[in-house]
């Protein structure tokens, strides 16, 4: 009976931490903005192939992943829309660090992490964190962590995910 209790204890204590799968169904952006302070939303992209990375200026790779992806979007032009999701707490600091970087083919948006409900369920522990949503809103890839040449391993995966 003890060690029961014991479990028990432990089973309310611990926090439920659903992390996004791949098959699962994407978990909307609640709070995300663009730069001109549009809401951004997931499912507002119904139909349409969406890459999103999460980053920030504190995480290291992710100042070497989002020009690689950057660069990697001209080929997908029309058929998947990149976008940068900013975590930084400071929504200004964000704005600079993804200034700094002169993204030019993927749309920044910006969801400080200590507001968000969803981040829990990105595990943003994992930085940077990539997700593929396909058209219905299913995530067909999770990539975490970034080295150079993935951005040739990502185009791979696009081109078997995509029709």
């Amino acid at each position: 009976m003890r060690a029961l209790l014991v479990l028990s204890a432990l089973l309310i204590a611990t926090p439920a931490m659903a992390e996004v799968k791949e098959g699962d169904h994407f978990v909307e952006l609640d709070i995300a903005k663009t730069a001109q302070g549009k809401k951004f939303r997931l499912k507002d992209m119904a139909g349409k192939w969406v890459l999103y990375t999460f980053g920030a200026k504190w995480c290291q790779p992710c100042h070497k992943e989002l020009p690689a992806w950057d660069k990697l979007a001209p080929k997908y032009a029309g058929k998947v829309l990149f976008v940068a999701v900013n975590i930084n707490n400071d929504v200004d600091e964000g704005k600079k660090f993804v200034d700094s970087l002169k993204l030019k083919h993927m749309l920044a948006v910006f969801l400080p992490d200590d507001k968000s409900a969803a981040m829990k369920s990105y595990d943003p522990d994992h930085m940077p964190s990539t997700f593929v949503i396909d058209p219905k809103g299913i995530v067909r890839l999770v990539q975490y962590g970034y080295d150079k040449g993935d951005e040739q391993k990502l185009a791979d995966k696009l081109d078997k995910l995509m029709p």
